[in-house]
């Protein structure tokens, strides 16, 4: 397992949970193709703030990657919401650009 997973991990059994740990983990679990495990955390991160846009785009990324196109569009939408109310143009971008993936890839395939 990759050392940064084993110490959120590690932080996240001793007792802390908190939106930085989750996020930092789905957003590791992302980066490594482990999607299931992504999600999970993404949704806790939401949970702990429904304002942090890079968590909503994370959550979204991550759905799309694992072939969940209906909840990746859900959630993409939600972090281009959430991200242009907080004047973060960067996820702004970023989720529109998966976005257009989803809907190219929507047409052949279904949740």
């Amino acid at each position: 397992m990759d050392p940064l997973i084993e110490r959120l991990e590690t932080m996240l059994e001793s007792g802390n949970d908190n939106l930085l740990l989750r996020f930092s983990l789905g957003k590791a679990y992302t980066e490594m193709q482990r999607y299931d495990q992504a999600i999970t955390h993404l949704e806790q991160a939401v949970v702990f703030d429904p304002t942090h846009s890079s968590s909503w785009f994370w959550l979204g990324r991550a759905q799309y990657e694992h072939d969940k196109l209906g909840q990746a569009q859900e959630n993409l939408d939600k972090a281009v919401e959430v991200a242009t109310e907080k004047g973060d143009q960067q996820t702004v971008k970023m989720a529109q650009v998966f976005l257009r993936r989803v809907q190219k890839a929507r047409p052949s395939q279904s949740d």
